[in-house]
């Protein structure tokens, strides 16, 4: 198994289950058996065979790893996931998001995982990202315009999913204080939200209302965002607005 595990593009890292002494049938933790160079790169060390997932990972990368082997022990069934930053797991690929496999070898657990984000069921029927024809002058004018607009209580903004940098218009670094970081306000604001995650991993349209922090003025905000689609079917980026309420 280690020969094809090492003929792998991916990252690959085999674990075996560890056991509880007493009761041999209750998992604990896992223990890395194989792993592959590239795998080996991106964990910093190729020393990492007979370790325990703690011991070669941060705590909450290591608790979430364990979890989905858990999941695929228990459903006998390959899992797939999909992470963006901030979430631990992107720590395995040391990129903004990246796109896991965990699936069972026998007694073992194989997980493979890529920088990015992998091509989901039916992506090819999703209209890639095309140009709509208007001057690069028209698209600088209208950007324009929303700066202009600042003062209505309105921003736009621009996630790239694969560099994890947001580029936001004057209103939506008004809407988070003058001098206050707007990527990081955004993401706190709408981190625990559902739709946010099913926008990231789904690419659902989102549209929701939050309150922002008291530090960050108190006020309730309309988030609305689209996911955009690269030439490859890949999700790319995130689009969005984000509007004042007024009560």
């Amino acid at each position: 198994m280690q020969h094809v595990v090492d003929l792998m593009q991916e990252a690959a890292l085999v674990l075996a289950p560890v056991v509880n002494e007493l009761q041999p049938s209750v998992v604990v933790d896992y223990r890395a058996e194989m792993v592959n160079k590239s795998a080996a790169d991106v964990l910093g060390s190729d020393q990492v065979v007979g370790q325990r997932l703690a011991q070669f990972l941060p705590e909450d990368t290591a608790a979430l790893l364990r979890k989905l082997c858990d999941e695929t022990r228990q459903s006998g069934a390959g899992v797939g996931h999909v992470a963006a930053a901030p979430d631990p797991l992107t720590d395995l690929a040391r990129a903004p998001s990246v796109s896991l496999r965990v699936a069972l070898v026998g007694d073992l657990v194989l997980c493979t995982w890529l920088p990015g984000w992998l091509t989901p069921a039916g992506a090819g029927e999703r209209p890639p990202i095309t140009s709509d024809g208007e001057s690069t002058a028209d698209h600088l004018e209208l950007a324009n315009a929303v700066d202009a607009l600042a003062d209505a209580g309105v921003g736009v903004f621009s996630l790239d999913l694969m560099t994890g940098r947001l580029i936001g218009s004057r209103g939506l670094r008004r809407i988070f204080g003058p001098g206050s970081d707007a990527q990081s306000g955004l993401e706190a604001a709408v981190a625990d939200d559902g739709a946010w995650q099913a926008l990231l991993r789904r690419g659902e349209p989102m549209d929701v209302e939050v309150k922002l922090s008291s530090r960050l003025g108190g006020h309730r905000v309309r988030v609305v965002g689209r996911v955009g689609y690269a030439a490859d079917g890949h999700p790319a980026v995130v689009r969005g607005s984000c509007s004042v309420l007024h009560t």
